[in-house]
């Protein structure tokens, strides 16, 4: 059900199980304890046994299970509470994976729904840098370092694969000489990154105010000097995200429009084309219409020069026409 690092001065990591004997180490002001906890399956009186054993807030507790919360920090009096997102891509889209985490005095309490791959790639993380772990605030911040990165690379991903699409564009354009000349994007792969961005966005950007409440919460779990550095510098990441969105988003809008132009120029000369080759089908069509109607017309009926004149007429018309429109490239 739970799964739990404790670490002890002059100790490291020990991975333990047993509630009771976390229960006993929380009661050393020395240790710390780093828990895990999938809420996807769990029971109430599951829920209801760990929020007793880390004096856990029931609103809290209640937000951790309710997986449709935005990114936010909230402050009780037991504990701190953040809400973070793992963000995996699948089928086009980016799915988030809410990951709530309590902050209490010794102890970071990680409840997720499914986000296995940050919360491990957190818990590594820590087991690596077991000598810095000396109070909650740096845990926490290994956790938010490790989503932030997460989305640096989401980003990134999208950025390369824009930048791809956009010289696809170009070359299909001819904008770029001396290249050979390829399809246009298809408009479900831009579609596909601006749902993505938007998705980014929209768990991402609100990082950057949780990390600035952080910083000027004035609680002792998170407020120190060294821990307001860091935070810091995970702020800063969250604004060159911010700039990485709005180039993917400004690329991608950059793009589509190109991709609908390329396309409707396509359409306008496919209709030239059209319209063309309907006026020269036209010319012989209006001849043997003519000579068909029941009238006596020059040269007299049934002669031959009257069919040569009539295949004449429709040869030059057709001929003139095609020469005309040739010139004016429409052909």
């Amino acid at each position: 059900m739970l799964r739990a690092l404790c670490h002890t001065a002059g100790s490291g990591w020990v991975e333990v199980e047993d509630l009771s004997t976390i229960s006993d180490l929380r009661a050393d002001p020395q240790s710390l304890v780093w828990g895990e906890l999938d809420v996807t399956g769990l029971t109430p009186q599951d829920l209801t046994t760990v929020a007793e054993e880390f004096d856990l807030d029931s609103l809290a507790v209640e937000d951790s299970v309710n997986l449709r919360q935005r990114p936010k920090l909230e402050a009780y009096d037991s504990h701190l509470f953040t809400v973070l997102h793992q963000l995996d891509e699948h089928l086009g889209q980016l799915e988030p994976r809410q990951i709530s985490c309590f902050v209490g005095r010794g102890y970071v309490l990680v409840a997720h729904a499914g986000a296995g791959r940050c919360v491990s790639e957190a818990r590594t993380r820590l087991q690596q840098q077991s000598d810095e772990i000396d109070r909650p605030a740096r845990m926490l911040h290994v956790l938010v370092d490790t989503v932030v990165d997460d989305y640096e690379a989401i980003a990134g991903r999208l950025e390369d694969r824009i930048e791809q699409l956009e010289d696809q564009a170009l070359r299909a354009a001819g904008v770029t000489a001396g290249r050979r000349p390829v399809p246009l994007p298809e408009q479900t792969h831009l579609y596909s990154i601006k749902q993505q961005v938007s998705r980014l966005r929209r768990y991402a950007l609100p990082l950057t105010s949780v990390l600035e409440r952080i910083g000027t919460q004035g609680d002792e779990r998170v407020s120190d000097e060294h821990a307001r550095r860091l935070f810091q510098d995970v702020h800063d990441h969250t604004l060159r995200i911010q700039a990485q969105i709005r180039n993917v988003d400004d690329l991608a809008t950059a793009v589509l429009d190109l991709t609908r132009g390329e396309q409707a120029d396509t359409l306008n000369e496919i209709n030239r084309k059209l319209t063309a080759w309907a006026a020269i089908v036209a010319v012989p069509t209006l001849v043997t219409s003519f000579y068909g109607m029941n009238v006596h017309l020059l040269p007299p009926a049934g002669s031959f020069i009257g069919l040569w004149l009539a295949l004449a007429l429709m040869g030059c018309g057709s001929v003139g026409l095609y020469v005309f429109f040739r010139r004016r490239g429409w052909l």
